[in-house]
């Protein structure tokens, strides 16, 4: 991308960041406010558990100080807040439900200038309090200068260092001292901070709270660094000891040019269907020598990867993410009725994961313009540039690259493909022998599909790939050694450089995972939330959902941390909102009809923003697989991901929302035209000149 351009997109983040509302008019605080409490008395540490005895829990009574000008409905949703935690605890396996015949317990609310305070009694007479400081525009900033660096200077490592020290001062900035990081000036308890004073605390929030205790420390990211430490000593083994060029060799009697490797690692990536960083990881390190060989630039190799890890595994019915994916929507679901009147209950999660797949449409037409791309051989933009480089042989963007090794001349196919196996293998059984203990307590009558959904919603797929992993090390490490192709030094030394280009992906990975437990703290994503109180018009809805999931997931770089912000909210909201105006001509039906169609709008806004996000942990992933520069990567994906974009709103949402649910069909079906049309006008073949 050229400097002129560059500065372009800085810009026009400038002009988002000072576009965006202050979010200090009373109505913004007040949802704010809202917003903040629901995620505290839903959360772990909510006061509801204290209230719990013998499977039931009393309601709330909420009071608002300043009473907002619609108290009654504000208070209502409040008491809501109860029966979804019952439902919650209910889906997990502990049946609980609201005892309105118990006192109710009083939560005060107070909504400060700039920020809240929330007070709930317990049951042994102590009180549990929330306070925190309002969200504002100052929460974008992180992300604002995270790309904003990355885009004009090119250095991923001192951008995301430069976001993490901002998101740290811009968060310390909005608290006092001696209630670090919890008080709000506005009940005036003492001096807000001073600007020294707030950078040195920012600076200090983030190095040690971001970044050491919640990246460094967090047992999740630990096993998933471990995984790619094995993962990668695995992949620099079997290309030592000649197993990738035998593997390679073979795969090249059917693979014959650029298009079927292309198509190769398409298929690789869909079979990996039920982990995203499964897929990025290995699908990545494994395709790539085969599409060196064949010439395909290593951009395209992760454009390919991270177009079909997210997307399959958000529409796949037998993944982790569809049990994340149900957790964050059935118990509100239990608030909301059917077409015939009947009430949801959190069982009927899947079923409702289910009737939304015809309206996942950025996965959907994500999935095919990957495929479209390489049948049609059409490039366009910075993509078709590094495509052609790659056709003429010339060197493209590597990153960490090791030098060329010898060919082994024992060039044995099998010596990499059992441990690949063994690893994809080991990962599915894994999954599903941590999970066969929860599956084991389902009554008789549960069928297949439901055992399997349990075993995938306790699988622990962290430890899941990393006994794989390792595994797979140890199989490719017995391997070598049984057949006597390395030497213990030479077995050493490759697996110690197979490590050497992961430092500064590591630094990438854990500076982005602590970027976004700033953003979390600084409430970016429900600022960004308040921009869609007003868009209560139900064709206007879902494409309004779609686009602010997108914006959260952009700047916060985690689908996962915006569906769990906005799929709780929209369940209701829908709704109430399809059922008041008589979406699809009837109040019973219109209800359900929009909230699963904005269901899928909201996890496909998820998908959309945290596959452009720089800072996603599935974006770095991918260009660690790949071994291709994370801006070289994010720069050539980013045309095919907005045109998937485009053409999601403008046949997809837009047309659902107007014409009816009962046309995606049709919908789908107008948005592959519609990309197959701009790939033939627009797109070039990269073999030619």
């Amino acid at each position: 991308m050229r400097l002129r351009a560059r500065i372009f997109v800085v810009l026009a983040l400038l002009g988002w960041f000072l576009a965006m509302p202050a979010g200090d008019q009373p109505a913004d605080r007040a949802y704010l406010t809202q917003l903040r409490v629901r995620e505290w008395l839903l959360g772990p540490d909510s006061p509801l558990a204290r209230w719990q005895r013998d499977g039931a829990v009393p309601p709330l009574a909420a009071e608002t100080v300043p009473p907002p000008p619609d108290d009654a409905q504000v208070a209502a949703a409040y008491e809501r807040i109860t029966a979804e935690w019952a439902a919650a605890q209910t889906a997990d396996g502990t049946p609980t439900r609201v005892d309105r015949a118990l006192p109710a317990v009083p939560l005060r609310v107070r909504v400060g200038e700039r920020g809240l305070q929330a007070d709930a009694p317990l049951p042994d007479g102590s009180g549990a309090r929330l306070l925190l400081p309002f969200a504002s525009r100052w929460s974008l900033l992180p992300a604002v200068v995270a790309i904003a660096v990355a885009v004009v200077l090119q250095r991923v490592l001192l951008a995301l260092a430069l976001a993490c020290v901002a998101g740290g001062v811009a968060y310390a900035a909005a608290v006092l001292p001696g209630q670090p990081f919890a008080a709000a000036a506005s009940f005036g308890w003492q001096t807000p901070l001073a600007t020294t004073q707030a950078v040195v605390a920012g600076a200090w929030h983030f190095v040690a709270d971001a970044f050491w205790r919640r990246s460094v420390c967090e047992d999740f990211y630990l096993r998933i660094t471990v995984f790619v430490v094995f993962l990668f000593m695995t992949v620099g083994l079997i290309t030592r000891n000649g197993g990738v060029h035998g593997f390679v060799a073979r795969l090249q009697r059917r693979v014959r040019g650029p298009v079927s490797a292309q198509l190769a690692t398409f298929a690789a990536g869909v079979a990996v269907f039920f982990d995203d960083y499964t897929n990025c990881l290995l699908v990545g390190s494994s395709m790539r020598p085969l599409c060196d060989a064949s010439r395909v630039s290593r951009e395209k190799l992760a454009y390919v990867v991270d177009s079909t890890a997210a997307p399959i595994a958000g529409v796949s019915v037998f993944s982790t993410w569809v049990t994340y994916e149900m957790s964050q929507y059935r118990a509100p679901l239990a608030l909301v009725t059917r077409a015939d009147g009947m009430p949801y209950v959190p069982g009927d999660a899947f079923e409702v994961f289910l009737a939304t797949l015809p309206f996942r449409c950025y996965c959907w037409f994500a999935l095919a313009l990957v495929a479209m791309t390489i049948l049609m051989r059409r490039d366009f933009g910075p993509m078709l540039t590094a495509e052609r480089r790659a056709r003429r042989g010339e060197t493209t963007s590597h990153e960490g690259d090791e030098p060329p090794l010898p060919v082994h001349p024992r060039a044995r196919a099998r010596n990499a493909v059992v441990p690949l196996l063994v690893l994809v293998v080991g990962t599915v059984g894994a999954m599903i022998a941590i999970g066969w203990s929860a599956a084991a307590k389902l009554p008789a009558s549960a069928d297949l599909g439901e055992r399997v959904r349990t075993v995938l919603a306790n699988s622990r797929s962290d430890w899941a790939l990393l006994g794989a992993a390792a595994s797979a090390w140890l199989v490719a490490l017995a391997m070598t050694g049984a057949q006597r192709l390395l030497t213990v030094r030479e077995t050493l030394a490759t697996c110690l450089a197979a490590m050497r280009p992961l430092g500064a992906a590591f630094g990438i990975l854990f500076l982005a995972w602590s970027l976004g437990h700033l953003c979390k703290d600084l409430g970016t994503s429900f600022f960004l939330t308040t921009a869609i109180r007003d868009a209560l018009s139900p064709w206007a809805l879902p494409t309004t959902l779609f686009l602010v999931a997108a914006g959260v997931a952009f700047a916060t770089g985690t689908s996962f941390g915006t569906m769990a912000i906005l799929l709780p909210n929209v369940v209701v909201l829908a709704h109430q909102t399809g059922a008041n105006a008589a979406f699809t001509g009837d109040p019973a039906a219109g209800g359900p009809a929009l909230m699963l169609l904005c269901i899928g709008a909201v996890l496909e806004g998820a998908i959309f923003g945290d596959h452009c996000s720089p800072i996603s942990d599935t974006t770095v992933l991918s260009s660690i697989g790949s071994r291709c520069s994370l801006l070289a990567h994010v720069g050539t994906q980013l045309p095919y991901a907005l045109l998937a974009f485009t053409v999601t709103v403008l046949c997809g949402y837009l047309p659902l929302a107007w014409f009816g649910p009962q046309i995606w069909p049709l919908c789908l079906l107008s948005g592959v035209v519609a990309m197959a049309l701009f790939l033939r006008l627009g797109g070039r073949d990269p073999a030619t000149t």
